[in-house]
């Protein structure tokens, strides 16, 4: 077995070579401490801060520059004006042009042909026989009245008109103890024209009236229908109207006599259709009605 060879020895290193020390830094001179202190700022209102540097620093930080304060109106007014200038200049754009075109010519008018007649000689008796015929009740009144019944007596109806003849509006007004009442009311209802018819039989005194209204005034007739109707009996055959009989007795305005009193209203268009009667006992209403309805049938 070999013997590994010996390895020399490692030589020492050399010593370092000594150097002069370093000579200590002065001390720096001591800086009084302030605190930072807020300083007035820009018009914006921020606040600014001083910053205190030290003199030894290498470095200063940089002061931020402050911002601008944005205006808004530069967008807005012209976008606000573009709006409005644009019609007006699209408009006026337009009816300049239009100006300048020529008229558009219309159309030439078709004359129309004048109208014709068939020229024929009027015959006044075909003419007259085709007209309708006028009521009853627009002529004289008077034909139309009922007769005095056979075996019946005359009476004057109280001394106010003639029987069988025309009665005025204060002569009906008269009739009843309330005249200027009564006289009124006919004048400003309508009133046109009026006869009267009057007998007495069997102790009852009889008046049969037909009152006619103006024709515009038609209504006044229709409202004496229609109250009879509501405060008596309706006629049974489909008449406007009504007719009642009083039971107990009443007084005459200018006496202390007593009398019953019965009455039937009817009409045919604007006229009034009244039978009255004026007993010393109870009067029929029956009687009352057929007088009514014989009188009615007169005016067809």
């Amino acid at each position: 077995m070999s013997t590994p060879p010996e390895v020399p020895a490692r030589p020492e290193a050399p010593d370092r070579p000594e150097f002069p020390d370093r000579p200590e830094a002065p001390d720096r001179p001591a800086v009084a401490e302030q605190p930072a202190s807020a300083v007035e700022g820009p018009a914006d209102g921020t606040v600014r801060f001083d910053v205190l540097v030290d003199p030894f620093s290498a470095t200063v930080p940089p002061q931020a520059a402050p911002r601008p304060a944005r205006r808004r109106g530069r967008i807005v007014l012209p976008l606000v004006g573009a709006l409005l200038l644009g019609p007006l200049l699209g408009g006026g754009i337009g009816y300049a042009i239009q100006a300048r075109r020529p008229p558009t010519p219309l159309p030439p008018l078709q004359p129309a042909a004048a109208p014709g007649y068939p020229v024929t000689r009027l015959n006044a008796q075909v003419s007259a026989a085709l007209a309708p015929e006028p009521l009853p009740i627009d002529g004289d009144l008077r034909p139309l009245l009922l007769p005095k019944p056979d075996g019946a007596q005359d009476w004057d109806d109280f001394q106010v008109a003639d029987p069988g003849d025309w009665e005025s509006a204060g002569q009906l007004a008269d009739e009843d103890g309330l005249a200027a009442k009564d006289f009124q009311e006919l004048l400003t209802s309508g009133f046109r024209r009026a006869v009267m018819n009057c007998w007495e039989q069997n102790g009852v005194k009889y008046r049969v009236q037909l009152v006619q209204y103006f024709s515009d005034n038609s209504a006044s007739a229709i409202q004496q229908a229609t109250a009879a109707r509501s405060g008596g009996t309706p006629f049974a055959d489909g008449l406007e109207g009504g007719f009642h009989a009083d039971s107990t007795p009443s007084t005459y305005f200018e006496t202390n006599d007593q009398f019953y009193y019965a009455a039937a209203v009817t009409r045919r268009g604007d006229l009034v259709v009244r039978v009255e009667a004026f007993g010393t006992a109870q009067v029929s209403a029956d009687s009352v009605r057929d007088l009514a309805e014989q009188q009615w049938e007169r005016l067809a």
